[in-house]
Protein backbone atom coordinates (compact mmCIF):
# COMPACT_ATOMS: atom_id res chain seq x y z
CA UNK A 1 0.00 0.00 0.00
CA UNK A 2 1.62 3.09 -0.75
CA UNK A 3 2.34 5.97 1.73
CA UNK A 4 0.29 9.60 1.73
CA UNK A 5 3.81 12.35 0.68
CA UNK A 6 2.09 15.40 2.59
CA UNK A 7 5.81 16.94 2.89
CA UNK A 8 9.03 16.59 0.62
CA UNK A 9 11.97 15.09 1.85
CA UNK A 10 15.04 17.59 0.37
CA UNK A 11 18.44 15.81 0.08
CA UNK A 12 21.31 17.88 1.15
CA UNK A 13 24.04 15.74 2.00
CA UNK A 14 27.19 16.39 4.23
CA UNK A 15 30.50 15.59 2.35
CA UNK A 16 31.90 12.33 2.45
CA UNK A 17 33.50 10.09 3.77
CA UNK A 18 33.87 12.50 6.87
CA UNK A 19 33.66 11.97 10.72
CA UNK A 20 30.04 13.11 10.72
CA UNK A 21 29.37 10.88 7.66
CA UNK A 22 31.61 8.19 7.51
CA UNK A 23 29.77 6.43 4.40
CA UNK A 24 28.93 3.28 5.90
CA UNK A 25 25.91 1.52 4.90
CA UNK A 26 23.34 1.09 7.54
CA UNK A 27 22.73 -2.75 6.65
CA UNK A 28 19.09 -2.84 8.84
CA UNK A 29 16.87 -0.02 10.39
CA UNK A 30 15.57 -1.44 13.46
CA UNK A 31 14.49 1.25 15.64
CA UNK A 32 14.28 5.35 15.11
CA UNK A 33 15.25 7.85 17.34
CA UNK A 34 13.73 11.20 18.33
CA UNK A 35 15.88 13.80 18.87
CA UNK A 36 15.81 17.86 19.13
CA UNK A 37 18.29 20.01 17.96
CA UNK A 38 19.10 21.63 21.49
CA UNK A 39 19.61 24.88 20.06
CA UNK A 40 16.44 27.18 20.42
CA UNK A 41 16.41 29.30 16.84
CA UNK A 42 18.37 27.27 14.67
CA UNK A 43 15.97 26.47 11.30
CA UNK A 44 16.78 22.81 9.70
CA UNK A 45 18.90 24.67 7.12
CA UNK A 46 21.20 26.56 9.66
CA UNK A 47 21.70 23.07 11.63
CA UNK A 48 22.96 21.38 8.33
CA UNK A 49 24.77 23.53 7.31
CA UNK A 50 26.67 23.84 10.42
CA UNK A 51 27.07 20.46 10.13
CA UNK A 52 28.56 20.59 6.58
CA UNK A 53 31.13 23.35 7.90
CA UNK A 54 32.12 21.24 10.75
CA UNK A 55 31.65 17.73 8.76
CA UNK A 56 35.58 16.35 10.16
CA UNK A 57 35.64 18.07 13.53
CA UNK A 58 33.41 15.82 15.30
CA UNK A 59 31.73 11.83 14.31
CA UNK A 60 28.11 13.47 15.88
CA UNK A 61 25.27 13.47 12.88
CA UNK A 62 21.50 12.73 12.61
CA UNK A 63 19.59 11.48 9.78
CA UNK A 64 17.04 14.18 9.29
CA UNK A 65 16.37 17.67 10.40
CA UNK A 66 13.04 19.02 10.42
CA UNK A 67 11.60 22.81 11.22
CA UNK A 68 8.18 24.47 10.51
CA UNK A 69 9.35 24.76 6.51
CA UNK A 70 11.87 21.83 5.27
CA UNK A 71 12.49 18.67 5.78
CA UNK A 72 16.37 18.50 5.38
CA UNK A 73 18.34 14.91 5.16
CA UNK A 74 21.85 15.25 5.20
CA UNK A 75 22.61 11.88 5.49
CA UNK A 76 21.49 9.01 3.44
CA UNK A 77 17.95 7.45 5.25
CA UNK A 78 14.61 8.11 3.20
CA UNK A 79 15.96 9.55 -0.43
CA UNK A 80 18.81 7.25 -0.80
CA UNK A 81 20.41 3.69 0.63
CA UNK A 82 20.46 3.82 4.22
CA UNK A 83 23.95 5.04 5.90
CA UNK A 84 25.26 5.31 9.72
CA UNK A 85 24.32 8.74 11.09
CA UNK A 86 26.50 8.60 14.80
CA UNK A 87 23.03 10.06 17.12
CA UNK A 88 23.95 8.14 20.27
CA UNK A 89 26.66 7.53 22.22
CA UNK A 90 28.29 3.93 21.86
CA UNK A 91 29.25 3.41 25.32
CA UNK A 92 25.75 2.98 26.86
CA UNK A 93 24.16 -0.06 26.55
CA UNK A 94 20.25 0.82 26.77
CA UNK A 95 19.79 0.38 23.31
CA UNK A 96 21.41 -3.12 22.77
CA UNK A 97 18.91 -4.03 25.57
CA UNK A 98 15.99 -2.44 24.09
CA UNK A 99 16.89 -3.53 20.21
CA UNK A 100 19.80 -5.75 20.30
CA UNK A 101 21.70 -3.60 18.26
CA UNK A 102 23.67 0.18 18.96
CA UNK A 103 21.10 2.96 17.93
CA UNK A 104 24.61 3.93 15.24
CA UNK A 105 24.75 0.81 13.32
CA UNK A 106 20.60 0.46 13.23
CA UNK A 107 18.66 2.86 14.20
CA UNK A 108 17.15 6.40 12.02
CA UNK A 109 17.87 9.76 13.68
CA UNK A 110 15.68 12.62 13.29
CA UNK A 111 15.82 15.87 15.07
CA UNK A 112 12.92 18.29 15.45
CA UNK A 113 14.33 22.11 15.44
CA UNK A 114 12.21 24.35 18.12
CA UNK A 115 12.57 27.94 19.69
CA UNK A 116 13.09 31.67 18.28
CA UNK A 117 10.83 32.16 15.42
CA UNK A 118 10.32 28.80 14.16
CA UNK A 119 6.40 27.64 14.33
CA UNK A 120 6.66 24.95 16.49
CA UNK A 121 3.51 23.41 16.08
CA UNK A 122 4.13 23.32 12.00
CA UNK A 123 7.29 21.53 12.81
CA UNK A 124 5.75 18.72 15.04
CA UNK A 125 3.45 18.06 12.05
CA UNK A 126 6.62 17.76 10.09
CA UNK A 127 8.27 15.51 12.40
CA UNK A 128 5.58 13.14 13.54
CA UNK A 129 4.55 12.78 9.60
CA UNK A 130 8.74 11.61 8.55
CA UNK A 131 8.92 9.21 11.63
CA UNK A 132 5.53 7.63 10.37
CA UNK A 133 7.14 7.20 7.24
CA UNK A 134 10.08 5.98 8.23
CA UNK A 135 8.61 3.42 9.85
CA UNK A 136 6.53 2.99 6.67
CA UNK A 137 9.61 2.75 4.84
CA UNK A 138 11.49 0.56 7.04
CA UNK A 139 8.68 -2.07 8.41
CA UNK A 140 8.88 -0.47 11.70
CA UNK A 141 5.50 -0.57 14.36
CA UNK A 142 5.48 3.05 15.63
CA UNK A 143 3.91 2.09 19.01
CA UNK A 144 7.03 -0.05 20.15
CA UNK A 145 10.17 1.01 17.61
CA UNK A 146 10.71 4.61 17.68
CA UNK A 147 12.63 5.91 21.50
CA UNK A 148 13.45 9.17 22.58
CA UNK A 149 17.43 9.97 23.02
CA UNK A 150 16.75 10.38 26.67
CA UNK A 151 15.47 6.67 27.08
CA UNK A 152 18.72 5.49 25.63
CA UNK A 153 20.92 7.53 27.46
CA UNK A 154 19.03 9.32 30.38
CA UNK A 155 21.80 10.42 32.33
CA UNK A 156 23.24 12.53 29.37
CA UNK A 157 20.00 13.45 27.28
CA UNK A 158 16.72 14.66 27.65
CA UNK A 159 15.56 15.23 23.96
CA UNK A 160 12.69 15.46 22.69
CA UNK A 161 11.13 16.06 25.76
CA UNK A 162 11.56 19.92 26.08
CA UNK A 163 9.74 20.73 22.79
CA UNK A 164 6.96 18.02 23.81
CA UNK A 165 6.33 19.71 26.55
CA UNK A 166 6.29 22.99 25.12
CA UNK A 167 3.43 21.63 23.25
CA UNK A 168 1.64 20.11 25.90
CA UNK A 169 2.63 16.66 25.09
CA UNK A 170 4.72 13.85 26.89
CA UNK A 171 6.89 11.10 24.64
CA UNK A 172 3.83 8.62 24.72
CA UNK A 173 1.11 11.05 23.34
CA UNK A 174 4.04 12.02 20.68
CA UNK A 175 4.06 7.98 19.67
CA UNK A 176 0.49 7.91 19.41
CA UNK A 177 0.42 10.87 16.94
CA UNK A 178 2.85 9.12 15.37
CA UNK A 179 0.41 5.67 15.67
CA UNK A 180 -2.31 7.99 13.95
CA UNK A 181 -0.38 9.66 11.05
CA UNK A 182 0.65 6.15 10.00
CA UNK A 183 -2.74 4.85 10.02
CA UNK A 184 -4.03 8.06 8.33
CA UNK A 185 -1.36 8.00 5.69
CA UNK A 186 -0.95 4.66 4.56
CA UNK A 187 -3.53 4.39 1.15
CA UNK A 188 -5.12 1.21 1.03
CA UNK A 189 -5.23 -0.39 -2.36
CA UNK A 190 -8.15 -0.58 -4.34
CA UNK A 191 -9.89 -4.19 -3.84
CA UNK A 192 -10.16 -5.59 -7.47
CA UNK A 193 -13.66 -7.55 -7.36
CA UNK A 194 -13.80 -8.00 -10.92
CA UNK A 195 -11.96 -8.11 -14.02
CA UNK A 196 -11.10 -5.65 -16.12
CA UNK A 197 -12.41 -7.26 -19.29
CA UNK A 198 -15.87 -8.26 -17.65
CA UNK A 199 -16.46 -4.58 -16.04
CA UNK A 200 -15.65 -3.02 -19.46
CA UNK A 201 -18.26 -5.21 -21.40
CA UNK A 202 -20.93 -4.48 -18.56
CA UNK A 203 -19.78 -0.87 -19.49
CA UNK A 204 -20.31 -0.91 -23.37
CA UNK A 205 -23.96 -1.98 -22.29
CA UNK A 206 -24.47 0.96 -19.95
CA UNK A 207 -22.72 2.95 -22.82
CA UNK A 208 -25.33 1.83 -25.00
CA UNK A 209 -28.69 2.59 -22.61
CA UNK A 210 -26.94 5.57 -21.48
CA UNK A 211 -26.83 7.34 -25.43
CA UNK A 212 -30.66 5.60 -25.89
CA UNK A 213 -32.17 7.98 -23.09
CA UNK A 214 -32.48 11.62 -23.27
CA UNK A 215 -33.25 11.88 -19.13
CA UNK A 216 -30.19 13.82 -17.59
CA UNK A 217 -30.64 12.30 -14.03
CA UNK A 218 -30.74 8.66 -15.70
CA UNK A 219 -27.23 9.69 -17.71
CA UNK A 220 -25.73 10.98 -14.59
CA UNK A 221 -27.11 7.51 -12.80
CA UNK A 222 -25.27 5.46 -15.58
CA UNK A 223 -22.15 7.39 -15.49
CA UNK A 224 -21.88 6.30 -11.33
CA UNK A 225 -22.48 2.96 -12.15
CA UNK A 226 -19.87 2.52 -15.11
CA UNK A 227 -17.46 4.43 -12.52
CA UNK A 228 -18.23 1.88 -9.62
CA UNK A 229 -17.71 -0.90 -12.10
CA UNK A 230 -14.47 0.75 -12.79
CA UNK A 231 -13.75 0.97 -9.40
CA UNK A 232 -14.38 -1.81 -8.19
CA UNK A 233 -12.33 -3.50 -11.10
CA UNK A 234 -8.92 -1.28 -10.60
CA UNK A 235 -9.26 1.11 -13.19
CA UNK A 236 -9.58 4.71 -12.98
CA UNK A 237 -13.00 6.96 -12.93
CA UNK A 238 -13.93 8.69 -16.24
Amino acid sequence: MPFQMKYEIIPRYLPGPSKRRPMLPLARCRFMVAHDTGNPGATASANVSYFQRTSNDMSSSAHIFVDDNEILECIPFLTGPAEKAYHVVYNVTTDNARYGADANDAAGAVELCHGGRIRLTESYKRYVWVMAYACYRYGLNPSTDIAGHYMLDPARRSDPQQPLRQLGKTFSDFVRDVEEEYRASVIPEPQILISAEDANKMIRFLSASYFAVNDASAQAEFHRLANELRRISGQPAQ
